[in-house]
């Protein structure tokens, strides 16, 4: 007797996507922070856009949609592999180096200002082009707000496997304070390289704090660093959004340039551009520009960099 059975008929495709990975806060491959990017999510709905970042497993994906309202010339939607965000400063670079690399942003040797709807607001993007190609993009944040002070410095502390002591910065007994320049992170300042180095979280615990407290994580940062063109070292930490450790991270370093000047650690008049050596401890070596402009009572935030392709394809769904 012999059975015959009939093949499984081929799962049908509905629609196909362009996708890129592409390394933020870099110009070397396996640099930085990758990001994916669907330069036209058009037809997607929140449920497949989940799936897809899911599927990328990288920290973010960048989603963009035309968009038809007046003052806005794209409509951007950023996921974790677990959740949806207001902003993400590492895809947001990431996002209009594809736009400029496929056209659909085009420019010489000028800067070109667009602006990107987000759920954290309608931001302005700076495109810097040279010889009609990309070479660095710089995102206007949203306006600064400090949310809270950490009062509990001893339980913070355990929680990064720190002690009491290691923060601060020099003698200054400047506390952490949860910032947001479009995302709440925690900045927790120490106080020298070594102490950076050596931070050892629970995870589980650091998430569990994150989601009380309403922060996707903690920044830590200190005023030293490797290299001597860097201005600061620093780390950042973000398991309740599905991240232990993030190699570049555009909205905290934005939110910790404004906690440097609200705090008076650096003095702003009229313009301050920071170098922020992030990732190392990653072997992804990250270079994020933040620059502030205007004066303690009233600045601005930016936040920037180069960004390679590392990938390219296409997403069958």
């Amino acid at each position: 007797m012999m059975f015959h059975v009939k093949p499984k008929a081929k799962e049908e495709i509905h629609m196909q996507k362009k996708i890129f990975q592409v390394d933020a806060f870099t110009n070397v491959p396996f640099g930085g922070n990758p990001a994916g990017v669907v330069p036209d999510a058009s037809g997607l709905d929140e449920i497949m856009m989940q799936k897809i970042a899911n599927e990328m497993q990288v920290s973010e994906t960048a989603f963009v949609f035309p968009c038809e309202e007046e003052g806005v010339d794209f409509h951007v939607r950023f996921f974790t592999p677990t959740q949806e965000v207001d902003l993400c400063g590492h895809a947001t670079i990431a996002t209009f180096v594809i736009l400029a690399k496929t056209g659909q942003i085009k420019g010489d040797n000028e800067i070109k200002i667009v602006n990107q709807k987000t759920k954290a607001g309608i931001l302005p993007v700076e495109l810097a082009f040279k010889d009609g190609k990309i070479n660095r993009v710089m995102m206007t944040q949203a306006n600064p707000k400090t949310i809270f002070e950490v009062e509990d410095i001893e339980e913070l502390a355990k929680i990064m496997g720190l002690k009491s002591e290691d923060i601060g910065i020099d003698q200054n007994s400047i506390k952490p304070q949860a910032v947001s320049t479009g995302l709440p992170d925690i900045i927790l300042p120490v106080r020298n390289l070594e102490i950076l180095k050596a931070i050892s979280p629970d995870y589980e615990a650091l998430a569990a704090y994150s989601r009380r407290f309403d922060v996707i994580g903690v920044h830590a940062f200190t005023l030293e660093s490797e290299e001597e063109n860097s201005t600061l070292a620093c780390r950042n930490f973000a398991p309740a959004a599905g991240i232990d450790e993030e190699a570049a991270t555009g909205t905290s370093n934005g939110a910790l340039g404004a906690y440097l000047i609200n705090n008076d650690i650096l003095q702003l008049n009229k313009e301050i551009i920071l170098i922020c050596e992030q990732g190392r401890s990653m072997n992804r070596d990250s270079k994020i520009v933040v620059k502030l402009e205007g004066n303690k009572a009233d600045f601005v935030v930016k936040v920037g960099g180069e960004a390679i392709v590392i990938l390219e394809g296409n997403i069958l769904i």
